[in-house]
C-alpha cells in the first residue's frame, strides 16, 4: 500500500469518528522536546519558559518519549519537533526512529535556528538512514535578510551560518530525495518593511524546497513586535499562492503528499488574514482532536494558546490515557465552540482536512501545484538534453 493510499485511509478512518463522535488518536503531533535555546528573539513566545532553568530539571528523557509514541494509538502523518532548539538534545534520532517504528509516521518536521551544525547534519543523515521511508524536513528559521535576522535573533553571525546550513543540507539532498529544505518566516514588526526583498532572495538565490510565513502571535518578548501591516502579510501570500501556481518558486515539498501538504500551508494564508480582520473562526477548529502539543516537561495541551490539561507523568507516560480523559474532552467541547486563533501548526494545519469546504479548494490547489511542477520539469529535462547534445 502506498503512502497516499495510507494518508487516505486514516483520514477516512478518522473522518468516520468525527461522524460518530468519537476523539481519536492525533493525525498531526508537536512536541516541544526542549526548553534550551541558544538564543533570545525579539518575537519568541516561549521565553518565560527559556528561562526556566528549574524546568530544565523536568525536561523528558528518551524514554519517556519512546513511551508516548508506544501509547499513542494509532498511526501518525505529521511530526513537528520544535522546542527551544531541538538539535541541543543529543536524541533526535532515536524519537524520530520511535515514530516510525511505532506509529508509521510518514513525515518529521525539524524546527531549528540553524546553529548547531555539528549535530544538525548528522542527526538528520541518521534520521534518513535509519528510516528508510520517511520524509523529513528541516525547517530553519531565516526572518529576514542579514541585517533584520541577526537584530531579531540577537545574535551577530547568525543569519550567515543559517544560510550556510541550509546550503549544506541541499548538499545532502542530493545523496538523499526524501529530504526537503524548508525557510520559516515569521511576519513580525521589525522585517515588514523588507518582506519583499526577502522573499525575492528565497526564490532566486536561496531557492529552499518550501517557503513558509508565520503570522507573529502573542505572546511576544517584545510586544510591539505583534503591530503587523495586514495587508502587507496579505501581499506576500498571494505571491507565494501565484508563483507556487505557475511554478515560478519551487515550494513544495517531497512524497507522495507533498503537494497536498504544501497546499495545506499556503491555503492557510488568507484565512489567517481574514481571522485577524474579522476576529471570528473561518473554520471548524480541531485542536485536541487531529492534532496535540506536548511539552519538553511533560505537559500536554490541545494547543499552545489554551493552557495545558495535564502531565503526562501523572499517566505513567500513557499518551492515550491522558488523551482520552475527561480534562481533554471538556477541552475538545470548549475548542468545538468557536474557537479561533491564527496559529498555523496548532489550529489550520491539523483542521483543514477536516473541514470539507475547505479541503475541496485545497485539493484543487495541490492538482496546480503538482500541473506546475510537471510542467516546470520538462522544461528542465529538455534543456538538460540539450545541453549534453551539443
Amino acid at each position: 500500500m502506498s503512502f497516499l493510499d495510507q494518508m487516505t485511509k486514516e483520514l477516512l478512518k478518522r473522518y468516520g469518528r468525527l461522524a460518530l463522535g468519537k476523539p481519536f488518536a492525533p493525525a498531526f503531533l508537536n512536541i516541544l522536546v526542549t526548553s534550551v535555546c541558544d538564543m533570545r528573539c525579539i518575537h519568541c513566545f516561549f521565553t518565560e519558559e527559556l528561562d526556566d532553568k528549574e524546568r530544565k530539571k523536568n525536561q523528558m528523557k528518551t524514554e519517556n518519549i519512546v513511551r508516548v509514541s508506544e501509547t499513542l494509538g494509532g498511526n501518525l502523518s505529521v511530526l513537528v519537533i520544535a522546542g527551544g532548539e531541538p538539535f541541543t538534545r543529543v536524541d533526535l534520532p532515536d524519537i524520530a526512529r520511535a515514530f516510525y517504528e511505532n506509529n508509521r509516521l510518514e513525515s518529521i518536521y525539524l524546527m531549528s535556528n540553524g546553529q548547531i551544525q555539528k549535530r544538525i547534519l548528522p542527526d538528520v543523515e541518521r534520521i534518513l538512514t535509519e528510516c528508510p521511508k520517511l520524509h523529513v524536513t528541516v525547517a530553519l528559521g531565516l526572518d529576514g535578510l542579514e541585517a533584520d535576522h541577526d537584530r531579531i535573533r540577537q545574535k551577530p553571525g547568525s543569519w550567515a551560518r543559517a544560510i550556510d546550513t541550509a546550503r549544506q543540507l541541499q548538499k545532502l539532498k542530493k545523496r538523499f530525495a526524501r529530504l526537503d529544505v524548508q525557510t520559516c518566516t515569521c511576519v513580525m514588526n521589525s522585517n515588514q518593511d523588507r518582506l519583499f526583498e526577502w522573499y525575492d532572495f528565497l526564490k532566486h538565490d536561496l531557492r529552499p524546497d518550501k517557503i513558509n510565513v508565520n503570522y507573529i502571535r502573542p505572546p511576544a518578548a517584545r510586544p510591539e513586535e505583534l503591530n503587523i501591516d495586514l495587508e502587507r502579510y496579505r501581499r506576500l501570500s498571494q505571491m507565494i499562492l501565484e508563483d507556487s501556481r505557475s511554478g515560478q518558486a519551487k515550494n513544495v515539498y517531497g512524497g507522495p503528499n507533498g503537494a497536498f501538504k504544501a497546499a495545506v500551508d499556503i491555503y492557510m494564508h488568507e484565512l489567517i488574514a481574514k481571522t485577524q480582520e474579522e476576529q471570528k473562526a473561518q473554520l471548524r477548529c480541531f485542536a485536541g482532536t487531529a492534532g496535540g502539543v506536548i511539552y519538553d516537561e511533560g505537559t500536554v495541551s490541545s494547543c499552545e494558546n489554551l493552557p495545558p490539561i495535564g502531565n503526562l507523568r501523572d499517566y505513567d507516560w500513557n499518551f492515550s490515557a491522558l488523551w482520552y480523559s475527561e480534562a481533554m474532552q471538556m477541552r475538545r467541547a470548549r475548542v468545538k465552540d468557536g474557537c479561533f486563533c491564527t496559529h498555523e501548526s496548532n489550529c489550520y494545519y491539523p483542521s483543514l482536512a477536516f473541514n470539507p469546504k475547505h479541503l475541496v479548494k485545497i485539493k484543487r490547489l495541490e492538482r496546480d501545484i503538482i500541473a506546475a511542477r510537471k510542467r516546470v520539469e520538462a522544461v528542465e529535462q529538455q534543456a538538460t538534453v540539450a545541453t549534453a547534445s551539443s
